[in-house]
């Protein structure tokens, strides 16, 4: 066992695609905490590993281009920074494409933060380029240390670095236009006294970051704040505009000093990166890529379900049944049945499809792929309001609504926000609605019943996004991203992101669940859901052409999706979820898989709403799911009813 005689505390920083989730799990292994910033829903990540007596402890700060302070991502950075008392800063830059990280790493320094760089991603680069690593450390004034950490190559010399306390507080100055400069030097006494080096709280203030303005007093916020006005006034442009101008006028200058590019011709992969992001070759691979995911999703997705029901059947069965009725008879069994029916159906429904898609979502992000279907799709994005990364939220929702809503506070505007939060809500399907689509539709009705789903649920976003865009009236803010190279994903880090976030899902998803079913099969028990079955019935029966007790599962559906096919089992009084064949048709089937796609958000998706877009419009949009879903319903049964 080793023992840790001192600790250090170490912030892990970067833009996003460089390398810092996998480096991170490099370092840490899988002992990870994620935990939400105080007063945001902004998620981080802690670890920590142990060497040469010595712990560190590991804080993997939200990705960022920039200590803006724009975003809420890039705040709950800045506050981390400034509160955390770190040790060491340890900045992951992409070795293959360095000015955009370059600019962060000088915002670092002017902040006064000891510093160690990690040069990622060395083996794409080496390919390219010479780079004179020593030269590059001695420009900016802090060690440089080259990694591969897909392959773990580096690593263990950046541990030890890190150990040894070799990060430090560089000299190093961006050389800003003599116009700022003159600013930074007029200001420079009244910012003497406080928690950065004047010079970076100066220009940080003048770019209008407010974290940092407030820890001033209110003489000196007053004195940057007109100087800011006066530099626009007279140059025509904000002072922001004009420092990062130079900030990546800076990082080209020093990109050209340490990096010679080498004469080789294009590898395979240099020519298959480029043709995915052309649009005359890089949509038809995106049209690929989407429906290879889909095919994936639902076959092997089927064949898990068959082989965890044929598990859970016979390690399971109807043990826990026999054993509630051997203690309390028929409200016993009864209860058993509730427990029963909740592991069967999130082993079943839940498991495969979430867990497949996860995994999938994973190599899509390593492989360096996902920022391609980003920058593709940011024209069509940009007709519904919205830009090209507010598909990473969507996407996010496959897997659960609740962290996608809360992903929505990357976007650029509050009118995005709330765009993107009812486009999540209504036409994005998550893991629940996905495996009632893939796993009980596709089963019952076809795999084309499935995808004609999905295409209602396309149209209903290009329609729903149209027409907003219409009524919030302004333009979207503009993409700006780097997008990475295509590289081999590393099997360990899909395994680890998969299991990382199915944990969170299934630690809230499977207790509440579980809770549901019992309560719906002591409600059962007492007959006491008929009341509700027959008033409603004109919606069921005569709108939608179900039977009349699918209205339960609707209901009950907004305590957690995935309790609604299992409530089908059960109020039907089905054997298994297999026996609902000889309950509903399939045109039935595809009914109800429609409402549920569309239906009314879960309760914990619809509490993230309330604090994201309020709570007036979070009615309003539960109010529009339950009308769209029951109208939108009610053509698919009319229209199957004819064909």
């Amino acid at each position: 066992m080793c023992i840790a005689n001192r600790v250090v505390k170490l912030a892990l920083m970067g833009a996003p695609n460089v390398g810092k989730s996998t480096l991170f799990t490099k370092l840490t292994g899988v002992g990870v905490i994620t935990s939400n910033y105080p007063g945001t829903t902004v998620e981080f990540e802690e670890g920590s590993f142990v060497r040469h007596n010595t712990m560190v402890s590991v804080h993997d700060l939200p990705g960022t281009y920039s200590l803006s302070g724009e975003s809420e991502d890039e705040v709950v950075a800045i506050r981390m920074l400034a509160e955390g008392e770190f040790d060491t800063v340890l900045l992951v830059v992409d070795a293959s494409r360095i000015e955009s990280s370059l600019v962060l790493a000088f915002q670092l320094i002017e902040l006064g933060y000891p510093i160690i760089i990690a040069l990622n991603q060395m083996d794409i680069a080496r390919r390219r380029y010479y780079i004179d690593t020593a030269k590059l450390g001695e420009i900016l004034d802090v060690p440089i240390y080259p990694v591969v950490a897909t392959l773990g190559e580096g690593v263990d010399e950046l541990a030890n670095a890190i150990v040894k306390g070799e990060a430090r507080v560089s000299k190093f100055k961006v050389r800003y236009d003599s116009h700022i400069e003159a600013y930074i030097r007029r200001l420079e006494k009244d910012v003497e006294s406080g928690p950065y080096p004047p010079r970076g709280a100066i220009i940080k203030m003048l770019e209008g970051n407010e974290y940092i303005s407030s820890l001033y007093d209110n003489e000196v916020r007053d004195k940057i704040y007109l100087a800011a006005k006066e530099f626009q006034a007279l140059h025509g442009e904000p002072a922001a505009v004009h420092i990062n101008r130079d900030r990546f006028g800076e990082a080209g200058r020093i990109r050209k000093e340490v990096i010679e590019p080498k004469d080789v011709k294009p590898s395979f992969s240099d020519r298959l990166s480029d043709i995915t992001v052309q649009p005359l070759t890089g949509i038809p691979i995106l049209m690929g890529v989407l429906a290879t995911v889909f095919l994936s999703i639902v076959y092997l997705g089927q064949w898990l379900e068959q082989e965890l029901e044929s598990i859970f059947n016979a390690l399971v069965g109807d043990v826990i049944i026999d054993l509630g009725s051997s203690i309390a008879g028929e409200l016993g069994a009864s209860i058993g049945t509730g427990i029963t029916m909740g592991f069967e159906a999130i082993l079943v429904l839940i498991v495969p499809y979430v867990m497949v898609w996860y995994a999938i979502m994973a190599f899509l992000e390593d492989s360096g792929y996902m920022p391609r279907a980003v920058a593709l799709l940011d024209g069509v994005m940009h007709h519904v309001g919205l830009h090209g990364r507010a598909i990473i939220p969507m996407l996010v929702g496959i897997g659960c609504s609740v962290p996608a809503i809360m992903a929505t506070r990357t976007a650029g505007s509050k009118r995005e926000r709330l765009i993107l939060s009812i486009l999540i809500v209504m036409a994005v399907p998550c893991g629940a609605q996905l495996a009632i689509i893939l796993g009980f539709v596709s089963r019952f009705a076809g795999i084309g019943a499935a995808a004609g789903i999905f295409a209602i649920l396309l149209g209903l976003l290009l329609f729903l996004g149209l027409v907003m865009d219409r009524w919030l009236r302004k333009e979207p803010t503009t993409l700006a991203m780097e997008i990475p190279d295509l590289r081999r994903p590393a099997p360990r880090n899909i395994l680890f992101k998969t299991y990382s976030r199915s944990k969170d899902f299934f630690v809230i998803a499977f207790p509440l669940m579980l809770v549901g079913s019992i309560i719906l099969e002591i409600l059962l028990y007492y007959n006491t859901l008929d009341f509700l079955v027959e008033p409603m019935s004109f919606i069921t029966v005569g709108i939608l052409g179900l039977p009349a007790i699918p209205i339960i599962a609707f209901i009950f559906g907004i305590l957690r999706k995935e309790l609604a096919v299992g409530m089908l089992v059960t109020l039907f009084g089905a054997t298994s979820v297999y026996d609902l064949a000889n309950y509903m048709t399939p045109d039935q089937v595809i009914v109800f898989g429609v409402v549920m796609a569309i239906y009314m958000p879960c309760v914990a998706t619809w509490a993230v709403l309330m604090k994201e877009i309020g709570v007036k419009n979070s009615i309003f949009v539960g109010l529009a799911s339950v009308t769209v879903s029951i109208i939108i319903g009610g053509v698919v049964n009319l229209l199957l009813s004819v064909v």
